[in-house]
């Protein structure tokens, strides 16, 4: 089994190199094509790129177009990790048409919520280049539900739970001399909103850093494009609220992460870096209430901003919708009553399982919650670190 996995910014590197070291360990001639930077970068950046690999002395070669180099081999399996952009959507289809590889797609985000935008991204999988994909990775039964509630039951036998392979066997990169940890307060790391709740997200920061200054450091993780939109780029150097370290690096999460006892956010992905290094969890929703924003068509409606997904006229450009009435009947709005019960379902677990932001910050003098059935909802492995050995065993018992 020939083996090419690609990742072209730091964040699916890591959650890619955990797959890439398994592969190895197993003896397969794989490449593993990545770039480490926080900002995505193309094949054609080609001083932005590294590689490693097992390669044959000799066999049959491979050139391919979209990454610009030639394979030593031809490739039976491309794993990657994002698919519904450029460069992956040609590199997806290059493979599938060219070399009639099989492609896995290791899911990165926690699917949980489902609210109008994630229908209209699960619904471009049923298109080229993405309906080529063979293997959807997910990361536990819950979200592979709650991914077939925005698809087609056809979907089902291509989603094969494995857990998130991200967080395997972590190491931390030592990157905390980077920032000014003043040993005599605790840390608290805040992760950056970017969909419509952000003024409100930014409220509580500011509010926070009011009440702490004098014994808590609070560090900002903000979206690896979130400082360059034109929309927040004036939010940004010097950051909006004083005080408060901004973590731009990609690369210093898990050390940022693992420093800081509590930890404030929106429920989603960010959450797992909580479990990985048990801390507390306080969730934003009890004031942001993003869920249910979400699922309201005139959040949709009313958001005009250029490239801004959760809006109705960027996804109407995308798919030629011409008319409110079409978009409605494609988004099919008879299944946010299902989107709705489910959030609940999670929104109840979040409450059971977190601690809820509030005004006040008495959260910080409550003691941490467990969590209960919510690490499980997130990861059907409870971040056993295992994924990778249940992707490639996976894969070995389609190719034997």
């Amino acid at each position: 089994m020939n083996i090419v996995l690609y990742a072209g910014d730091n964040k699916y590197y890591k959650t890619l190199l955990p797959i890439a070291r398994e592969v190895k360990r197993r003896g397969y001639n794989f490449l593993f094509l990545y770039s480490q930077d926080t900002q995505l970068r193309f094949p054609q950046q080609k001083d932005r790129f590294a590689y490693d690999g097992i390669f044959p002395e000799q066999g049959e070669y491979a050139v391919s177009e979209t990454l610009g180099l030639q394979l030593p081999f031809k490739p039976d399996v491309l794993i990657l990790a994002r698919e519904r952009w450029q460069p992956e959507q040609s590199i997806i289809y290059e493979f599938k048409s060219k070399f009639n590889a099989k492609i896995g797609l290791v899911e990165v985000s926690s699917h949980l919520i489902n609210n109008i935008e994630n229908r209209l991204e699960m619904l471009s999988r049923m298109n080229p280049p993405q309906s080529m994909i063979d293997y959807f990775f997910e990361h536990s039964e819950f979200a592979k539900e709650r991914r077939l509630d925005c698809m087609e039951e056809s979907y089902r036998d291509k989603i094969i739970v494995t857990g998130n392979p991200r967080f395997t066997n972590v190491n931390l990169s030592n990157s905390l001399h980077k920032y000014s940890i003043d040993t005599t307060k605790q840390q608290i790391l805040f992760w950056g909103v970017i969909n419509t709740t952000r003024p409100t997200a930014l409220k509580a920061l500011q509010t926070l850093a009011q009440h702490t200054k004098d014994t808590y450091q609070i560090f900002y993780k903000c979206y690896p494009g979130e400082p360059s939109n034109p929309k927040f780029i004036g939010q940004f150097n010097p950051f909006i609220v004083e005080g408060v370290q901004v973590v731009y690096d990609e690369d210093d999460i898990f050390d940022i992460a693992n420093l800081c006892e509590v930890h404030i956010g929106q429920m989603s992905s960010i959450f797992n870096f909580s479990f990985y290094y048990n801390k507390t969890i306080v969730n934003l929703d009890s004031v942001c209430q993003a869920a249910e924003h979400m699922n309201d068509l005139s959040t949709y409606t009313s958001e005009t901003g250029n490239g801004v997904e959760d809006s109705a006229r960027f996804w109407m450009n995308i798919w030629k919708i011409p008319t409110l009435d079409r978009f409605k009947e494609f988004i099919g709005m008879d299944r946010l009553e299902k989107f709705k019960y489910t959030n609940e379902l999670v929104m109840k677990s979040v409450r059971m399982n977190t601690l809820d932001f509030d005004w006040e910050c008495n959260f910080l003098q409550q003691p941490k919650k467990q969590y209960g059935n919510l690490i499980k909802m997130f990861d059907e492995y409870e971040l056993d670190g295992k994924a990778p050995d249940r992707i490639l065993n996976f894969l070995e018992d389609e190719f034997n």
